[in-house]
């Protein structure tokens, strides 16, 4: 039998002793960062070193054992099919957030519970049409009509107004807030990283904290749009191998990819408002797509909950801010339109309500009192040529409380988009956005618990848990301990080898 070399045994002890040391520095490593935003547990990699080879196999026949362990290297315990499903569930969940605070917004602009708005007007003008058609005559009772009007049309005017405003600040928010300061900074970030993670790889360095922030980038950068993350490895030489990182927009619906970042390459978003809506364009520094018009690639995200708002008209798409700006300009035009009709005297026009600015279409934004009637109180017609007393007011009041057909715009010659009384409608429209904002608050609340359950999931596998370190740090101290009693064995084995063997028979 082919007998060991001595000190053998002292290098399979030497790499017992720092396989342990290294466990216990990277089990200390994972508890020290157990509150560390973005950090992935660490382990330990280790292989045994095999006797075998081309040299034993022409050796003396005899029994050999291994060579001790070797350490290949510090990894991340990551899985890469639950970082994709928790990251395309984070889009989903970030957009339906973002389109619930828009209609929460929106929401506010026609409550009618906390402050009184336009349903309370009606019922004011109401009151001021009934007591004129008591005494159609008088000019103080004309003027309290008038005044009434006056305040529906304000009122008119400042839903317009605030829903607008709404639109503009998400559409600020979209384009200063969310794409130029956070997400192209979060893409220049992770392409950033993308050179010093592969500069680190060229030196043989394993940089997993430089990981750990990358992660945590596109982690952040998958709430603002639906994003799909690959890793490829990437010859550079003969004997080093280093990875490449590429992210594209993913869109779920056609298949297709839009490229944002490959290795150090980035490119930008921007927003483009043309005829009313906003669209996505990309600035490309590498692989420009044949438009730049990315809009309907953008499925998911932040990005596309503000896309909804700003651009949903409910044309078999989101009903959006400019859905319920059309609704009030709807309501607008037909209230100027049957009081406009019902104030003719004579087959001449005598318009109640016109536009601000003279001509053209009236809208929530311009309805305003014609000139003839703020000139005069008097102007609103009482009495028709063939009728007595106050009758034609009755026929207002009437209008107002009963059935009417809306036509879209006001015009008789185009679509009808309702048919009910002017509180109908509103009740209706207020009760749209209601039902939006509590449906849309379903869908997040439903989302959300999807991405806890991921989130829970992925930190089982990539978080740190005390008590499995805590069991870590004890088994690891242990084999320390017993690779320095196999040093201790060692040492008492070659002690008797040098000092006591060969004594026999002196």
């Amino acid at each position: 039998m082919a007998i060991r070399p001595t000190f053998l045994a002292f290098q399979t002890a030497s790499r017992a002793l720092a396989a342990s040391q290294a466990n216990i520095d990277v089990t200390g490593n994972n508890i020290a960062n157990v509150n560390t935003p973005g950090y992935t547990r660490q382990r330990v990699d280790q292989t045994s070193i095999s006797a075998g080879g081309y040299t034993q196999k022409y050796a003396l026949p005899g029994i050999s054992t291994g060579f001790g362990v070797n350490i290949s290297g510090i990894t991340q315990i990551r899985d890469p099919f639950l970082d994709a499903r928790y990251r395309e569930q984070s889009a989903e969940s970030a957009r339906y957030d973002t389109i619930v605070q828009g209609l929460f917004d929106l929401e506010g602009v026609f409550d009618e519970a906390s402050t009184p708005g336009l349903m309370g007007e009606f019922e004011s003008f109401v009151e001021a049409l009934q007591t004129l058609s008591q005494t159609p005559s008088a000019p103080d009772i004309a003027l309290i009509a008038r005044t009434a009007a006056q305040k529906i049309t304000q009122i008119m005017n400042v839903y317009a107004t605030q829903v607008n405003q709404v639109r503009e600040q998400q559409i600020f928010d979209l384009s200063r807030v969310l794409i130029e300061n956070n997400f192209n900074t979060k893409v220049k970030g992770i392409a950033d990283l993308n050179d010093q993670i592969r500069k680190e790889q060229t030196y043989g360095n394993v940089p997993n904290e430089l990981y750990d922030r990358r992660n945590l980038l596109i982690d952040e950068l998958s709430e603002m749009a639906n994003i799909r993350v690959s890793v490829l490895p990437e010859n550079i030489s003969e004997d080093i191998v280093v990875e490449r990182l590429t992210i594209s927009l993913h869109d779920p619906r056609d298949g297709s990819n839009v490229s944002l970042i490959d290795g150090g390459f980035h490119n930008f978003l921007y927003t483009e408002v043309e005829d009313g809506r906003v669209s996505i364009g990309i600035a490309s520094s590498f692989e420009a797509p044949a438009d730049n018009d990315i809009t309907a690639h953008i499925a998911g995200g932040s990005i596309r909950g503000y896309l909804d708002l700003i651009n949903g008209t409910g044309l078999n798409e989101f009903r959006g801010a400019p859905y319920y700006l059309d609704a009030i300009d709807d309501l607008a035009a037909n209230f100027a339109r049957v009081f406009n009709e019902l104030n003719q005297s004579g087959g001449v026009d005598k318009p109640l309500f016109s536009a601000s600015g003279g001509g053209g279409a009236i809208t929530a934004a311009n309805i305003r009192i014609s000139d003839e009637w703020l000139d005069d109180a008097s102007f609103i017609t009482t009495t028709h040529l063939d009728g007595d007393g106050g009758e034609n007011v009755i026929r207002m009041i009437s209008a107002l409380e009963s059935e009417t057909v809306f036509y879209k715009n006001g015009d008789v010659a185009l679509p009808t988009v309702f048919s009910g009384s002017f509180h109908d409608y509103l009740s209706g429209l207020i009760g749209e956005v209601a039902l939006d904002a509590e449906l849309y608050q379903n869908y997040s609340d439903t989302s959300a618990n999807v991405q806890n359950g991921l989130f829970a999931a992925r930190e089982s596998m990539s978080g740190v848990s005390l008590n499995e370190e805590g069991i870590n740090l004890m088994a690891y101290q242990k084999s320390y301990n017993a690779a320095m009693r196999y040093f201790t064995v060692l040492d008492e084995a070659v002690d008797a080898i040098i000092n006591r063997m060969g004594l026999v028979g002196r």
